[in-house]
């Protein structure tokens, strides 16, 4: 009972060469951005490079990512030359340019720290409260005082 067929994961390298399914879709596509970045890359003056990237091409649109609105508006400036370098590409020309600016991932915040009141912190904000004319003021110092955390 012999069964050429395998059970279990398919090899890594058999996946990664194959050239039906998911993956491979996904390095076709890349590899036609990379080539549209090229095209639109040689049309462009220097000062624009690395300030923009090909997010998608179609014969609909030729979409662009930007990290900053004064990117967008000097890629703006050259946008007949990038629909036409895009048409010559995928032999039609996009209907329209679309510019997308890419708001920059803030970094993580460090978890904040729970500050921690000393004795004579706790002491002074409870004078401080019992010496103040404002009631206001005062209650705030007192619900400060007793947040004292270990």
């Amino acid at each position: 009972m012999a069964d050429d067929k395998r059970s279990g994961p398919a090899p890594v390298r058999r996946l990664l060469d194959s050239q039906r399914g998911d993956l491979a879709r996904l390095r076709r596509q890349t590899r036609e951005l990379d080539r549209a970045m090229q095209a639109l890359t040689a049309v462009l003056p220097d000062r624009l490079q690395g300030h923009w990237r090909v997010a998608a091409l179609s014969a609909d649109a030729l979409v662009l990512a930007v990290d900053s609105p004064v990117w967008a508006t000097a890629l703006r400036g050259h946008q007949e030359a990038l629909l036409e370098a895009a048409g010559e590409l995928r032999g039609q020309r996009p209907k329209r340019i679309q510019i997308r600016i890419l708001t920059p991932r803030s970094p993580d915040r460090p978890a904040s720290r729970q500050q921690v009141l000393s004795e004579s912190a706790v002491d002074n904000l409870e004078e401080t409260a019992r010496a103040c004319d404002d009631p206001r003021l005062a209650e705030a110092l007192r619900r400060l005082a007793t947040r004292r955390r270990q």
